[in-house]
This record gives structure tokens, sequence and C-alpha cells, in this order.
């Protein structure tokens, strides 16, 4: 098997694997009975493995020092093959899973629904005329036999969105007909791709199968993702992309980390940095937030926050290995380079996105510079290219529309609502009339209700008060990942109080509520180790030393867990059933109260997600079964 070293710089060994040297011996040996751990660990320290010290300011610096400063292991650590592997089996598990719930019945309703009757004949019209065009009246009858060439005409049409999108859409179309299937398969693809870089991610920030498979295995079972995978809709695409983002980003932070300790060895305090202005998984990052915007210009506020993100983590970086300048080179230098790979190329990339508008003229708008010219009338911008003028005023009429659009809608809700899930977006209701066949009652019922699985929802606001915790007391960086996407994809909502939104709009950083519970429950469980270097690791090194934690100790508890009784616990829970190869770390670092914790969440999600599986996807049920689903007359 091929060294992959460093794959995961940031993150812990497990005890006892080959090639781990991040934790005392005693740690890899917790049966051992020939000394104590205060003992062990003091020998580690004195003799094995000194401990890291300070070097002068005029000394050279070894890689394996200022890798401690930016939060690294050391260059002789790598990961356990036995987690990789589990970690790429909960990853196929939770994949295959989120398979199953996507594309199951995935053709059901055979019509159009909800939004389905805008973005379906536009990514059709992309394909068949190169722009999106009118349709004649009843055309959107005609889908659900598949017969719908005769409705499109050639006349171009007003869109308030960008194209990708729709061209995704309409591409699933073209591979398997116009028909349900084919017109939700891209979106439903995406939703699995979803799952699939959430597992990936949180192997990245703890490499711990039992979280990351966690993650996966709630966004795979969460009814927002479910839904919006199986309807032909566009936020689903802004949660892929965006989610690729993220995965890129942390790429990019443990990629230049890494290069920053390697350019730095050997050097004093004080050296000039590496200019590494090769950035491949930051330019990754920029090309997925282009993406991103080509979807839905809620990018943007993304585009932002990571660009924030990511000049504090480099001026941060710069600071901790005291680098010669580090305000001047992170805040003026770095964060110009940083300004250069993410918003150029993500305009690039969205531009891009427009090819099909700039290859036909008969496109939305398309003469509107060249036309006021020909009538001799005011052309703003006229030093710009015609194209990229017209563009540009397609997309101030589009703004426009964005930012008065405040009619009101049945579903329509605020954003201080969906954490809580209070107003789910009914997408499919048909008239009793319509339904045929039988569901064993006098009254049938089919539903397809935009709800998220709420024990997933519901504990996920106590997650995000925990990370935020953990990111701010801690000053733990792995916790900003998730919280990133709250405040670019969430957050900006508020800005909006009287527009018409809607909650199905979460799906966008469902994938952030799903990493952020995994997070805290892996908090609370004991299974995300302190960050290398530290002070919480440096504490928790010092309550080792004190014999107050260590193999054969449990691990230290707060008070409302001491009163719970869950300091008593220890041996009623053999930790050897949780193996490290599994949870990521040794077993003695674990809480019984966390463990706790998390086996109630699962429950009670796997058991909303049978129950609500029906009205996820629009099974006959009776009307008695449906209306015990109805805990809030705002879930109507």
């Amino acid at each position: 098997m091929t060294d992959n070293r460093h794959d995961h710089p940031d993150v812990p060994e497990v005890a006892g694997q080959p090639g781990a040297v991040d934790e005392p011996p005693f740690m890899s040996a917790p049966d051992a009975e020939t000394t104590s751990p205060r003992e062990e660990l003091e020998r580690w320290t004195a003799g094995e493995r000194p401990a890291p010290v300070a070097a002068p300011l005029t000394e050279g610096r070894s890689e394996d020092d200022l890798r401690e400063r930016l939060g690294l292991r050391p260059t002789s650590w790598a990961l356990a093959a036995s987690l990789r592997v589990n970690g790429w089996i909960v990853t196929a598990i939770v994949t295959l899973l989120a398979a199953v719930t996507r594309f199951v019945g995935l053709s059901h309703p055979r019509g159009l629904m909800f939004d389905e009757i805008y973005y379906v004949k536009e990514g059709y019209a992309l394909w068949h005329v190169g722009y999106e065009a009118e349709w004649k009246e009843g055309a959107d009858a005609l889908f659900a036999t598949g017969d719908v060439a005769q409705a499109l005409t050639t006349k171009p049409s007003y869109v308030v969105h960008p194209q990708l999108g729709k061209w995704l859409i309409g591409s699933g179309m073209e591979i398997f007909g116009v028909n349900s299937f084919g017109w939700r398969f891209m979106p439903a693809l995406a939703g699995v791709l979803t799952v699939l870089l959430v597992t990936r991610i949180m192997m990245r920030l703890v490499p711990s199968p039992l979280l990351a498979g966690l993650a996966g295995f709630f966004l795979a079972i969460d009814g927002i993702g479910i839904t919006e995978s199986r309807i032909a809709l566009l936020d689903n695409f802004i949660g892929l992309f965006a989610t690729c983002a993220l995965y890129c980003l942390v790429r990019d932070r443990q990629w230049t980390r890494e290069r920053l300790a390697r350019g730095l060895a050997g050097q004093p305090a004080g050296s000039v940095p590496p200019l590494l202005l090769w950035r491949p998984w930051l330019l990754a990052t920029a090309i997925s937030l282009g993406l991103t915007c080509s979807i839905k210009w809620s990018g943007l506020y993304l585009l932002a926050a990571v660009g924030i993100l990511v000049v504090v983590w480099d001026v941060c970086a710069l600071r901790a290995v005291r680098a010669r300048s580090w305000r001047v080179v992170g805040f003026l230098g770095r964060s110009l380079q940083d300004f250069l790979y993410l918003v150029p190329t993500t305009i690039i990339v969205y531009v891009l996105g427009w090819f099909s508008w700039f290859a036909h003229p008969h496109a939305f708008n398309h003469g509107w510079a060249a036309q006021r010219r020909a009538t001799g009338q005011t052309l703003p911008r006229a030093w710009m290219p015609d194209s990229l003028n017209s563009l540009l005023d397609y997309h101030i009429q589009m703004y426009r529309f964005h930012v008065g659009l405040d009619s009101s809608h049945p579903y329509m809700s605020k954003p201080i609502s969906w954490l809580a899930q209070l107003r789910p977006t009914l997408f499919y209701y048909p008239p009793k009339e319509d339904l045929g066949g039988s569901c064993g009652s006098s009254h049938c019922v089919e539903a397809i209700s935009a709800i998220g699985n709420i024990p997933v929802w519901w504990f996920g606001i106590g997650a995000l008060a925990v990370i935020v915790t953990v990111a701010v007391a801690c000053r733990d960086w792995r916790m900003w990942v998730p919280l990133i996407g709250y405040v670019g994809l969430y957050v900006p909502w508020f800005q909006y109080p009287d527009r018409t939104i809607f909650s199905f709009y979460t799906v966008a950083f469902v994938p952030c509520v799903v990493m952020a519970l995994a997070l805290a429950l892996g908090s609370l469980s004991g299974m995300i180790p302190p960050v290398p270097g530290s002070a919480a690791a440096r504490a928790e090194e010092r309550a080792v030393i004190a014999g107050e934690t260590g193999p054969g100790l449990p691990a230290p508890r707060g008070i409302v867990a001491r009163f719970l009784g869950f300091g008593r616990w220890h041996g009623i829970i053999n930790p050897r059933f949780l193996t490290p190869t599994w949870i990521g770390v040794s077993g003695w670092r674990l809480r019984y109260e966390g463990l706790a914790a998390m086996g109630v969440v699962v429950s009670l999600s796997i058991i909303f997600a049978v129950l609500w599986w029906p009205l996820w996807t629009g099974q006959r049920i009776s009307y008695d079964y449906w209306y015990w689903h109805i805990w809030f007359r705002s879930w109507i």
C-alpha cells in the first residue's frame, strides 16, 4: 500500500496502529501493567520523543516544531491503513443509503410539481434551442406524456436565475428522455454526491469513520435532503457545489500549512515566509464557488465568507510561525493573493456558465446594447463590449426582480424559523378526486412535504451552540468548516425580511447542519482530540501526567455528567467494543454521556425517517395517517 503520509496532516492517529507517533507509548498499549501512565508519559517526554521546546529566535527551527505550531502532526506521522479503509467503507455505506433514499420511486409523481414547471421546461429549452424560450399554453400537462416538442417556441423567455442548474436538469432528460425520472435524475445524483462529500470532509476534519459515517448517515435520511433530491429544483445543486467548496477549502488549509512549515524549516523566527504562489486547492475552491454562483446568486455570500476565512487562516499561520512582518505579509500580501485566486476565478466560471446565451443572438436581452446603438439611444457603459454590456443589463433586471419579490405565498417563511423547521414547504398534494386506487380508507392522501428530519434539526440547534463554543473557547479551526456554511448560506437571508422565501432553501446548508451535529456529538463523546500544539492539547497532556485521565482511567467529566451518574459508568460499557479503528481515538478518551446522547439522536432520527418516509416520497396513505404527522398547524 502506498504511503499516504500527508493525506491527513491535521488530525490525530489512532492508538496502537503502525506508524502512530502522536500519542505516548502507553496509549498504544492500554493493558500495560508494568508502569503507571504518569511514568510512561514522563519516560516518553524525556527520552523516546522529547517534548517540543521553543527554539530561540536566532536559531533554526525544525519542520516538526513548525508543524506543531501550525496544528499539524509530525512529518513521521501517517494515518493508519485501517482507518483509511474503514473510512471508505462507511463512505460507501452511507452513499449507497443515500442512493436508495433518493432514487427509489424517483419517477413519482409522473407530472411536473411545484416549481418544476419553470426549471424543467427551461432546462429542456436550453438543450433544444440554446436559450430559455416561451412555451405554448398547456405545455405543463404534456410533460407527463413526454410529447413536448410541439409546445416549445423560439421566443426568448425572461428568467431570473443563471443557466447551469437548468443545463444539469436538462441533461437528465437528454439521457433518459422526457419523463419524470429523466428530469429528476441529476438532482438525485447531486444529493447522493453531497452525502459522499460530507463524509469525506468529516474524515479530513476528524479521521473517525464512526463520526464521518454519522454525518453522512444523518444527511442520507434527512427529509430536506431527500425531498430536494427528488424534485427538479436548483437549490440541491447549491448544496453540492457549496459542499465541494468546503472540501477543497479544508484541503487548501492543510496543503498550504504543510508547505509553509517545509519552507521555513531550519530558519530562525523572523524569516521571510515562502510565497506559495501555486495553490491548487484554493483554485479548486474558487471553481466550486463559481459553480455555486452559477446555480443561484446566493453563492456570492458563501464566496465572501470563505474569502474572509481563508485570509484569517493565512494570517494566523504566519503569526504562528513568527514570520517576518506577518501582519503586512498576511493582511496585504496573502489577502491579495487569496482575492486574486477566489474572486476573478469565480467571475470567470460564472460568466462561462452563460456560454449559450453568448452563442445565441435570440436569447433574452442579447441584442440590448446593439439595439440602443442602432436607434441612437444613450448607452450606459459604452466602453464595454456589447455582449457583456447586454448581459450586465440583464443582471440588473434580475437583481431588481429579486429584491422586489414580495408577493404572498402560502408556504413562504422567515429564516428565523428554518432551523426549527416550523414552516415546511408542501411540494405535492393532489386533489382527492385525482387519486385512484385504495389506501385502506375512504379518504386517501398523497403528499410530499419538504420537512427535515426533526431530531437532526432540533438537536442540530443545540449542536450549533456546542461547536460555536468549542470554536471560540478552544480555538478549534475544525468547527469553523460547518460554521462558515451557516455564515455564508443561512445568515444572509435575514437581510430580506419581506421577501418571498422558503424553508427548502435550507438544503444549501443542510450538509453543515449534519456536520455540526456529528462534531458536537463527537466532542461530547471524547472522539475529537484537541488540535495538535493547542492549549487544549497541552492541558490534556498535563492531566495525563497528573494521573487525572489516561489509559485505565475515565475521561474527565463535567458537573452535569457527574450529577447524572455518568462518572460511575466506567467498566459498565467496555470501550473495547468501540475499537480505535472505527472511533479514531483510544478508548480511554470516550465519555459515556456523549455515547448515550449519540445513541438517542441516532435512534430518534431513524424512527422519524421511517415514519415520515411516506410524506417525503408522496406515497398513498390515509388522511388519518397524514394528519397524525401534523404536529403543528404550520406544518399543514
